[in-house]
């Protein structure tokens, strides 16, 4: 029980993000919160899967936790800074980095052993194939 309250907190908080992003523009953090930011990401449904699509540039697959438990996703991760030594004076920085969090709740059935999931050109994929989605042929009985 405790783990479900948890992730539909984080699904709400992911909610008032968006929320401050429409209101205020791209790259305004809640306050308390300065080094979380929120990567963009698209979802789309196939004929045979749910695929997620989230952008992070620059992150190493093994800085990417991906955690499926039952009609929750959770992407986690920390983008590492990379300030050259001191000293450095920034013109701007519009680069976001630290650590990110995205939950999901995906409402359709899935099959959790054929989730697939590849970091490539800075875009993670994960595949959700649907259940019941693909064409099976049937066997006749006599």
């Amino acid at each position: 029980m405790k783990g479900k309250v948890a992730r539909e907190l984080a699904a709400l908080e992911e909610q008032l993000d968006r929320v401050f992003e429409r209101a205020f523009g791209p790259g305004v953090r809640l306050p308390g919160r300065p080094d979380r930011f929120r990567p963009p990401l698209d979802a789309y449904e196939t004929e045979d899967a749910i695929v997620l699509q989230i952008d992070l540039a620059g992150v190493r697959p093994e800085d990417v936790r991906l955690v499926v438990d039952g009609e929750y996703v959770q992407i986690s991760g920390r983008r590492a800074a990379r300030y050259l030594a001191p000293p450095r004076q920034h013109l701007q920085m519009e680069i976001p980095q630290g650590q990110f969090e995205r939950v999901l709740r995906l409402r359709a059935a899935y099959d959790p052993d054929a989730v697939t999931a590849s970091l490539d050109a800075g875009v993670l994929t994960i595949r959700f194939p649907l259940r019941g989605k693909a064409p099976r042929s049937i066997p006749v009985k006599s």
